[in-house]
């Protein structure tokens, strides 16, 4: 399936953030899934979750995440990812606080 990526602002600001390598595989990882490639160590749905997926990316032996959840507009063929939050972490596991703000913002959306 092919996607739509709509950056929300807190992604946003943390993907600026980033160094231009990390910057650029998560770019990578972006395209792959809007064009329908997609690799579940890349992008995949968390476990427990209300619908939240996650963007995955290890640079410089630094872990970092961005996580994002699906909708389906009315009358448009492709479904949207909405990314919502990033974060940087150092061990592999994503902190529950990061997904209940991800959840959160999907509520609101």
């Amino acid at each position: 399936m092919k996607f739509l990526i709509d950056q929300l602002d807190g992604a946003e600001s943390f993907l600026n953030g980033l160094e231009q390598s990390t910057k650029l595989k998560f770019a990578k990882i972006f395209r792959k899934v809007q064009i329908g490639i997609n690799s579940a160590v890349d992008f995949k749905k968390l476990p427990g979750t209300d619908g939240i997926f996650e963007f995955r990316v290890i640079d410089n032996g630094c872990y970092y995440r961005i996580l994002a959840f699906i909708v389906h507009y009315a009358g448009d063929e492709q479904a949207t990812i909405v990314v919502t939050n990033g974060f940087k972490k150092k061990k592999n596991k994503t902190p529950k606080p990061e997904i209940r703000k991800a959840e959160k913002i999907k509520k609101e959306y």
